[in-house]
């Protein structure tokens, strides 16, 4: 296996509380979770005002993204 390789199932851990881990198998909070539209706009909409560990306020990280990036779906 090497990085990045396909697999079946890719099940991102983003938070978990205030847990800070980083481990050659996982970091928690996701490294990256706050360049990512897809995942900042959402989890603002259920707490707007959470503090994601080592990043920051939700509120300021969605501010510097383009919301037009993310789009919303109806199921």
């Amino acid at each position: 296996s090497f990085p990045n390789a396909p697999r079946t199932l890719d099940l991102d851990i983003l938070l978990y509380g205030d847990v800070r881990l980083n481990t050659p198998e996982l970091t928690i909070p996701h490294p990256r979770m706050h360049e990512r539209a897809f995942v900042i706009f959402p989890l603002q909409e259920i707490d707007e005002n959470i503090t994601i560990p080592l990043i920051g306020d939700i509120a300021k990280i969605a501010k510097e993204l383009d919301p037009k990036i993310a789009k919303r779906i109806t199921l």
